[in-house]
């Protein structure tokens, strides 16, 4: 992407989650982790994804079959799904035409291209509904994977006196994280498991990067607000050791607080539209008696723990 112009795939308002107050949260597309729980995979790549949604096909004309000018699409003899699609091919394609003459809304893309001023006047609209609290978050995908477009909008936001909060996998180079802290209010960091070898087998990458990320951080004059987020994944990371292991490095930064994620299928409908596999079927979301006995983990270690994505002042 140019460094002027980011790629967004999804931007909803009045949130009262990621950060204080009512917010306007904005999911750029980009992540370098492939976490087999993840809840939004159509931001994983750093490109628009066509999403397909069955049950909205009307299964009469087809117009997307005969405008693909690369025959991606394929009506399915089987009946269902009623489209077969050549997810490479969709991939590839710039106009997604398709999508324009889908009218039952089956076919839709998830990424679009905003320029700075197009971001910000979205942002500029929402602003008179924060309140005093309120502001805007940057998540993702990672949104620190398109840095020079992420870091002028925060510089924007910082002029016009709009707080800002970023959610990051850490999962980048030291520079472009501390360069980002002078324009962010609060940063919302992922641990998502101590051992690298497990976090590796989950998230397709180490966690080295990501731990000297957060050293780095807290050992930083910035000022800002640093959460350290832990998705609760039953099977991944939920074990006494893991917990205590994390709870130990946290202490260990002088660090004050944790929030804990419980794991969810919620996202799990986006798999079938993008023709992906969602690998976390099978897998039984904790319960709230489970979840408070994680929090004691941390609050026994001194830490201020609090469960959900609600972030209290």
């Amino acid at each position: 992407m140019p460094p002027d112009r980011g790629l967004i795939f999804d931007i909803q308002g009045y949130s009262v989650h990621d950060g204080p107050g009512c917010r306007t949260l904005v999911f750029l597309s980009g992540c370098p982790l492939r976490c087999s729980w993840c809840s939004n995979p159509e931001g994983q790549l750093l490109r628009p994804r066509l999403m397909y949604r069955d049950r909205k096909c009307t299964h009469r004309q087809y117009r997307c079959v005969s405008v693909c000018p690369q025959k991606a699409i394929t009506v399915n003899g089987d009946g269902s799904p009623h489209l077969k699609f050549d997810r490479i091919l969709c991939d590839r394609c710039q106009e997604m035409n398709c999508t324009k003459t889908c009218l039952s809304e089956a076919l839709k893309v998830a990424g679009q291209t905003y320029a700075i001023d197009e971001l910000m006047k979205v942002l500029l609209r929402d602003q008179s509904y924060w309140g005093d609290q309120g502001g805007v978050t940057f998540s993702g995908g990672e949104p620190l994977l398109q840095k020079d477009f992420l870091l002028e909008i925060l510089r924007q936001c910082r002029s016009h006196y709009m707080h800002t909060a970023v959610e990051t996998c850490a999962h980048v180079d030291a520079e472009t994280v501390c360069g980002m802290l002078p324009w962010v209010d609060w940063l919302i960091v992922d641990i998502k498991h101590m051992n690298t070898a497990v976090h590796r087998k989950y998230t397709g990458v180490g966690n080295e990067l990501i731990l000297n990320n957060i050293e780095a951080i807290a050992s930083s004059d910035w000022d800002g607000r640093l959460i350290i987020r832990i998705p609760i994944v039953p099977e991944f990371n939920d074990d006494i050791d893991n917990l205590e292991n994390t709870a130990a490095f946290i202490r260990g930064l002088n660090l004050k607080e944790v929030n804990l994620l419980p794991f969810h299928r919620l996202g799990s409908s986006k798999y079938e539209q993008l023709g992906l596999t969602y690998h976390c079927s099978e897998v039984v979301p904790p319960s709230g008696d489970e979840m408070l006995a994680h929090q004691h983990v941390f609050t026994s270690a001194g830490l201020h723990c609090y469960i959900d994505s609600e972030t209290p002042f």
